[in-house]
C-alpha cells in the first residue's frame, strides 16, 4: 500500500506530498490537481510493474505519463530540478526521476543510511532520465515493495462508452476494462457470469433491490465473437445497452469493478457522476469492499460531499492550488477547529458549509464562510 506519495514538477504538482489511506479521497476546487495526483500515481506504478512504449502514431501507451521531452543537448535542460515521483510503502519506498545527469546522487544523500545509494534504470525512452530507487535487504533488491506497486487501474466511466458492444474475453486473460472510460462492460459481464456464476448472482440481486422495475440482466451475442448487455424489466420488456439509463450503466461498472482481476491500486474520477443521491453511498460500499476483501488500495478524486459523508476523517485530503506553491494537499482532519465543527456537521456537510469554491480558506484557516 502506499502511505505517502510526493511530486515534484509534474503538472501543477511543483512540490506537493499526501499521506493516504487504503480508501482515500481527495477533495477541492476544480483545477486544484486532484486529477494530477492521481496520474501520477498511475504513472509510478506503472514503472515499477510494467513500462512505456510508443506506437506508430508515436502515441505512449497504455497511457500519456506526462512526462515532457528533454530540449536538445545543446539547449539548457527546460527545469534544473527535473520531475520526482515518489512513494512510501511498506517496508521502503520507490522513485523515478527525470532531470540532468547527476540528480540521482544529490537524491541519494539525502536519505539515511538505512537506504540504498544505488539505482535501478526504468524501462523508458533515451531522452527521459528516469531512475528507481528501492531498498536494499543483504545487499538485494527488496522486491516485496514492487509487489506493492504491480499495477494500478484508473477509471473514470463514460456512459457510451459502458454501452459498447465488446469482445468475448478468453480464459487464459485477466478480467479488466478496455481502457479508463469503461469500455468492454459487456464481455466483463459475460467473463463474470461463466467463471463465478455466484457473483453474477449477487450482482443481479443488488440491482433488483436498487433498480426496482428491473427484473434481470443479460449478455446478449450479437456478433459470433461480440456481446451486449440487456436488461429484463419486470413487466417483460428488454432493453439493450444502447436505452440504459446512465445511473444503471455507471453502476453496473462500479458493481464489477468488484470481481476483476484484482491490482494493486484503484483509482476513480469522480465515482458520483450520473448517480442517483442514493445510489452514491451504495458505490462507496462497492469500493470499500474491494479494500476489504482484495487488498487494493483505492483513491478517488471527487466533488460530492455525499461521497465524503462515507468516509472517515483520516480518508480524506482537501486540494488546493496557488500559483506561487501550486497543489498542495491537507488532510481534513488536520484542519483548524476540525474537532468541533465535525460536532455539528457531517464530513462532507462541515466541506460544503466552509467552503468556497476557490482556495477552500474558511476549512483551511479557520475562519468563517
Amino acid at each position: 500500500m502506499i502511505h505517502t506519495f510526493h511530486a515534484r514538477n509534474y503538472g501543477c504538482l511543483v512540490d506537493t506530498e499526501a499521506t493516504l489511506t487504503p480508501l482515500h479521497a481527495f477533495i477541492g476546487p476544480n483545477d486544484s490537481g486532484k486529477s494530477t495526483l492521481l496520474h501520477g500515481m498511475r504513472t509510478v506504478v506503472q514503472f515499477a510493474g510494467s513500462r512505456f512504449q510508443q506506437d506508430d502514431e508515436r502515441r505512449w501507451t497504455p497511457f500519456d505519463p506526462y512526462f515532457p521531452a528533454q530540449p536538445p543537448s545543446h539547449e539548457p535542460p527546460r527545469d534544473p530540478h527535473g520531475i520526482l515521483l515518489e512513494c512510501g510503502v511498506d517496508g521502503g519506498w520507490y522513485a523515478i526521476k527525470t532531470g540532468p545527469r547527476g540528480l540521482e546522487e544529490r537524491a541519494g544523500e539525502q536519505r539515511s543510511n538505512d537506504w540504498s545509494a544505488g539505482y535501478e534504470p526504468s524501462t523508458t525512452p533515451r531522452h527521459w532520465e528516469a531512475l528507481s530507487k528501492l531498498s536494499q535487504s543483504n545487499g538485494r533488491w527488496d522486491r516485496q515493495i514492487l509487489r506493492q506497486l504491480r499495477q494500478a487501474r484508473l477509471v473514470r466511466f463514460d456512459p457510451d462508452a459502458l454501452r459498447e458492444p465488446s469482445g468475448l474475453i478468453p480464459e487464459t486473460q485477466p478480467v479488466g476494462f478496455l481502457d479508463d472510460r469503461g469500455h468492454g462492460l459487456a464481455g466483463i459481464y459475460f467473463a463474470i457470469r461463466n467463471r463465478n456464476d455466484d457473483a453474477f448472482s449477487r450482482i443481479v440481486d443488488d440491482v433488483r433491490r436498487h433498480f426496482p422495475t428491473i427484473k434481470g440482466l443479460r449478455v446478449k451475442a450479437v456478433t459470433s465473437s461480440k456481446v451486449v448487455l440487456e436488461v429484463e424489466l419486470v413487466n417483460g420488456a428488454r432493453v439493450e445497452a444502447g436505452r440504459l439509463s446512465e445511473g444503471l450503466l455507471y453502476y453496473l461498472a462500479f458493481a464489477a469493478l468488484r470481481y476483476l482481476d484484482p491490482v494493486s491500486l484503484l483509482l476513480v474520477e469522480e465515482p458520483e457522476n450520473g448517480l442517483h443521491p442514493a445510489r452514491i453511498a451504495e458505490v462507496v460500499r462497492i469500493l470499500r469492499a474491494i479494500v476489504e476483501e482484495s487488498g487494493t488500495q483505492v483513491l478517488m478524486a471527487t466533488h460530492s460531499p455525499l461521497v465524503v459523508n462515507e468516509l472517515k476523517p483520516d480518508e480524506v485530503s482537501v486540494v488546493t492550488r496557488t500559483p506561487e506553491e501550486g497543489t498542495r494537499v491537507k488532510r481534513i482532519k488536520d484542519t483548524p477547529d476540525f474537532e468541533a465543527r465535525s460536532q455539528v456537521y457531517a464530513l462532507g456537510e462541515l466541506w460544503i458549509a466552509y467552503a468556497n469554491g476557490e482556495d477552500e480558506a474558511p476549512l483551511l484557516e479557520g475562519t468563517e464562510p
